[in-house]
Order: C-alpha cells, then structure tokens, then sequence
C-alpha cells in the first residue's frame, strides 16, 4: 500500500511541478510577446490540471504520514 501511494505522489509531484513551470513560461511568453491572449490561455489552459495535481499530491502526502514505514520502531524507546 505504502510503494503505491509512494508511486502516486511522485507522479502527480512531476505532473504538478511540470504544469506550473508549463503556466509560467507560457505567461512569461505572453508578456515578452506583449499578447494577453497568451497570458491568460496560458493559465487557462493548465490551470485546473495543474491544481488537481498538486492535490492528488497533497492528499498522497497526507495519507503517508499515517502509514507505517518500513524498518522503523512503532514506539519511540525514549532514551535521549
């Protein structure tokens, strides 16, 4: 369960992190090119993938910190 939901963090990570770089240069082309249009197809384009993305990511995330890790102690030994 853990490597599955290890595996779709990574890949919604990627996707998001793509999709944003993808908003950014096309926005940044938009206003090199001083084309609005551009600008805000950019975001319009990418926008709702993007967010759901870095949700799926998110939520990933979330769900493996409840996870037990493999290897590590279920109880802290205390002794500092």
């Amino acid at each position: 369960m853990k490597k599955l939901v290890e595996a779709v963090f990574w890949i919604f990570l990627v996707a998001f992190l793509a999709l944003g770089a993808l908003i950014v240069f096309g926005q940044l082309l938009g206003v090199v090119l001083v084309d609005p249009v551009i600008v805000s197809g950019a975001a319009a384009l990418f926008n709702w993938s993007a967010f759901t993305s870095a949700t799926i990511c998110a939520l990933a995330a979330f769900v493996l910190q409840y996870l037990p890790g493999e290897g590590k102690a279920t109880t802290e030994s205390g002794t500092d």
